[in-house]
């Protein structure tokens, strides 16, 4: 997911402060033991919570007040503000609008690692693939778009790209296009960078590690890293892209298949309705989406139809034109 849907300029982040914790005009709990931690007010997580959602559509419960409390504490003390109530003012200044990519930089979780769900990737590579590329080629067809939606630091894409060459299809008469989009431009910087902890490289095979990825041991603890090599980065093109914004979105044509795991149990069922709709106008008649374990899209059926025979690769096609929508 990507920053805010109107284009903003991203100035440069400013040095962290050293001041204390901000809090919000809430008064702290009493006692010897009272927290020295973070807290927002309820009232002004409301305010901050809202403002979130309108940039991207994740939606924060009360029972999330810390977790949003912190991260937003780190936007305070980077900008050196007062506390949360002089943030929230800057964030609705005029000058405010450039700060909107930090601070869902901040709130974005960016979970991810290559080879994710292995026996999802798997069905994939075999039962819509390889038929699906056999398919182009029969109808001499020579492009082949890829989108992975959401796609935090890479890892996800680039995997796509290393399944591409396992399979000998790179450099051959169909040309892949793999696209990246996120809404967190620390994440994007990442993915275009292509460097990985040993955690994120875990489940890449060894021969193929040794092949695609140029490691370096470093001087110290938790130094170690393995960078993409060139000819698998030059596969893949990263940029913004908020799954909320259907002009954007729209702007990056249509895709033969789609990746948005674990993405959409972030967002409420308006919001999960509005990105569903915006991925399959982006889908090619006869192109698949391929979602998370957990995401349920139910609701959405109208605009998703699942493919039940490719369950293993979780896989839906569009919904045929006049499905009604029907009441959950």
């Amino acid at each position: 997911m990507s920053g805010s849907s109107t284009p903003s300029p991203f100035a440069p982040n400013p040095a962290p402060a050293t001041s204390a914790p901000a809090s919000s005009s809430a008064p702290a709990a009493p006692g010897l033991f009272a927290s020295n931690r973070p807290q927002l007010s309820d009232p002004l997580f409301q305010k901050f919570a809202a403002l979130i959602y309108d940039l991207s559509g994740m939606r924060f419960e009360a029972n999330k007040a810390y977790f949003v409390a912190s991260k937003i504490d780190i936007r305070v003390q980077a900008l050196g503000l007062k506390n949360f109530e002089a943030y929230l003012a800057y964030l609705e200044s005029p000058s405010g609008r450039a700060e909107y990519g930090f601070l869902i930089d901040e709130i974005t979780i960016n979970e991810t690692f290559f080879f994710r769900h292995e026996p999802q990737l798997q069905a994939f590579r075999d039962e819509i693939l390889m038929p699906m590329v056999a398919a182009r080629r029969s109808q001499r067809q020579t492009r082949f778009r890829i989108l992975s939606a959401a796609a935090s630091t890479g890892d996800e894409l680039y995997t796509i790209a290393l399944m591409l060459k396992d399979l000998g299809y790179i450099g051959k008469d169909i040309q892949f296009e793999l696209v990246g989009t996120d809404i967190c431009h620390d994440a994007l910087q990442k993915a275009r960078a292509g460097v990985y902890r040993k955690y994120n490289i875990r489940n890449v095979p060894a021969s193929m590690l040794a092949t695609n990825f140029e490691h370096t041991v470093g001087n110290g603890i938790g130094t170690e890293s393995w960078s993409i090599k060139p000819e698998i980065k030059q596969l893949c093109r990263f940029q913004e892209g908020n799954l909320m914004d259907s002009l954007r979105l729209g702007a990056l044509g249509k895709f033969d298949i789609i990746f948005c795991r674990n993405v959409l149990i972030y967002f409420d069922e308006e919001s999960k309705e509005k990105v569903v709709r915006n991925l399959a106008s982006m889908l090619a008649d006869d192109g698949f989406i391929l979602l998370g374990h957990s995401e349920n899209v139910y609701s959405q059926r109208h605009i998703l139809k699942p493919d039940k025979t490719h369950t293993n690769a979780i896989a839906y096609t569009k919904a045929p034109p006049g499905t009604p929508k029907y009441n959950v």
